[in-house]
């Protein structure tokens, strides 16, 4: 067996948490946004989309890549929209205040009003009605108009996000990435997660024809659960922990054996807000890989809220066994 416990942690920059407001501040919804650039006022984050909608002027659909522009000086964020493949679907913009971004938060206030500029670049301007309903403070309503006019002279000149070419190179996503390698090297697969409570096999499942090489999962979330269902020894939980590098070790060797497939992960952690310690903070994840040539576990602290450490953790799953599959060394720090 191979065991390697790297102190590297993946650092704010990385991920961070987005904070979808409404106009009096009120959240309205929070997701898991990894960044691809920062400038002193702006971010560019990379988010996936997770299920079906039919929004009437937009068909979404899961898999979805986003790249999300967010603006500290500016009345607007520019969002693009591309398919798994990377056929552009368009581009939402959102009349808002001025984004908050910081180390491992980005936050917008909504003020209602919003865009939809589709691939031929033609505008439709959405929720007015809603817009004029809005208690807003001086010189509010007149900055979010003037942003209109902006992003329809953006619009008009393709400058900014809107000079986007029609088809791009898109990255594989990684659960496709990870079913087209177990295919092609015949393996089989199976999942045990505790603080990610499902997420993993629910991306894996999300790929069509995963059931040729995703044998299932078991969602242990309590210790007795750790030990009846995947093995894990009650020694091991009471002496280390069930977050410990021990335990997502067994979690992994268990579920290989309990459904006889040839690679077993696991991942165990804590998602937050509550549970952390100075020894174990929150955001302290261990996921861990067992196959028939070796067993391997990596360390990661994310900086996020629940909702950001529990995708965070699904991410690292599945790059884990990318990794591995591609023949790469695995075991060292990601930071």
């Amino acid at each position: 067996m191979s065991l390697s416990l790297p102190c590297g942690t993946i650092l704010a920059m990385d991920w961070v948490t987005v904070q979808k407001l409404d106009h009096e501040g009120r959240k309205v919804t929070a997701y898991a946004g990894q960044v691809i650039e920062r400038t002193p006022t702006s971010i560019l984050l990379a988010t996936v989309w997770e299920r079906p909608a039919d929004l009437g002027y937009v068909v979404l659909a899961p898999g979805d890549r986003w790249a999300e522009h967010f603006y500290t000086d500016r009345w607007y964020n520019i969002f693009e929209i591309r398919t798994a493949g990377g056929r552009l679907r368009g581009w939402y913009c959102d009349i808002a205040r001025p984004a908050r971004i910081a180390a491992a938060a980005v936050s917008a206030e909504d003020l209602a009003l919003d865009l939809w500029v589709d691939p031929q670049r033609r505008i439709t301007l959405l929720d007015e009605d809603e817009f004029a309903g809005l208690l807003l403070g001086p010189g509010e309503r007149d900055a979010a108009l003037a942003a209109v006019e902006r992003l329809r002279a953006m619009v008009a000149q393709g400058t900014g996000p809107f000079a986007a070419a029609e088809e791009v190179e898109m990255d594989e996503l990684l659960e496709v990435a990870v079913g087209r390698l177990l295919r092609q090297r015949g393996l089989t697969l199976a999942a045990a997660e505790s603080c990610t409570g499902g997420l993993v096999g629910h991306r894996l499942t999300n790929v069509p024809g995963s059931s040729e090489y995703y044998l299932g999962s078991v969602t242990a979330y309590a210790y007795e659960a750790k030990e009846r269902l995947l093995g894990v020894r009650h020694a091991t939980l009471y002496e280390h922990g069930a977050v410990s590098p021990e335990t997502a070790l067994e979690m992994a060797r268990g579920i290989r054996q309990v459904l006889w497939a040839d690679l077993g992960v696991s991942v165990t952690g804590i998602a937050g807000p509550g549970g952390g310690t100075p020894e174990k903070p929150v955001g302290l994840v261990y996921v861990a890989l067992a196959a028939a040539d070796g067993e391997w576990v990596e360390r990661h602290v994310w900086p996020g809220d629940r909702q950001a450490n529990k995708a965070a953790s699904a991410e690292a799953v599945l790059d884990l066994l990318r990794r591995y599959l591609e023949g790469e060394e695995i075991g060292r720090s990601r930071a």
